[in-house]
């Protein structure tokens, strides 16, 4: 009978921890499985407060495009501006007729601009307008600074100076390169 008594009060004990245990590994698998719903539940809210943040800055861009005053500007800032304007309006295929094409077809080396419907040329373009949208973004405004003529091996290029101020950064300088073409002053550099 004792035997039995401590057989009884062995598998009673053993029952209990397995139990216990039990319940601590399902614990953690909660607490696991909560963590991994929180850090998606970050990462949800991180990935749209960063999609937020974006299409304020998109907005903001926007609205500074927009408000600048385009009667005092020459012809080539004129360019940058409608570039600028293109860009930030998402409008690809008016922004790729400011940007001058340099690609693997000679022909349109230096005379034509590029060609939106062309993946590889589309895919340029918006890097460039992706840039130009950085800038401005993060702008609380921005002015045209200096316009200069340059001579190069390819013809006159012409400068434009662009200052974009920063709330907290202070300023940021940019420079716009364009070149003479048949199909008007073409965006070539910009730095």
């Amino acid at each position: 009978m004792k035997l039995q008594q401590m057989l009884n009060k062995k598998t009673v004990a053993i029952v209990l921890i397995a139990l216990l245990l039990g319940s601590c590994n399902s614990n953690s698998r909660d607490s696991k499985s909560n963590d991994a719903t929180n850090e998606s539940d970050s990462t949800a809210l991180s990935s749209t407060t960063s999609q937020e943040e974006s299409l304020v800055s998109e907005n903001k861009a926007e609205s500074l495009v927009k408000s600048k005053d385009q009667s005092k500007l020459n012809e080539s800032q004129l360019s940058v501006q409608r570039l600028l304007a293109s860009c930030v309006a998402g409008n690809y295929d008016e922004a790729a007729k400011f940007i001058l094409y340099r690609g693997a077809d000679q022909s349109r080396v230096g005379l034509d601009f590029f060609n939106n419907a062309n993946a590889q040329e589309a895919n340029t373009v918006k890097v460039t307008c992706d840039v130009i949208v950085s800038w401005l973004g993060t702008s609380q405004s921005y002015e045209f600074i200096s316009y200069q003529e340059e001579e190069s091996e390819y013809g006159l290029l012409y400068v434009i100076e662009v200052m974009f101020k920063k709330e907290k950064l202070g300023v940021e300088r940019h420079f716009f390169h364009l070149m003479d073409t048949p199909k008007g002053k073409l965006l070539v550099n910009m730095i």
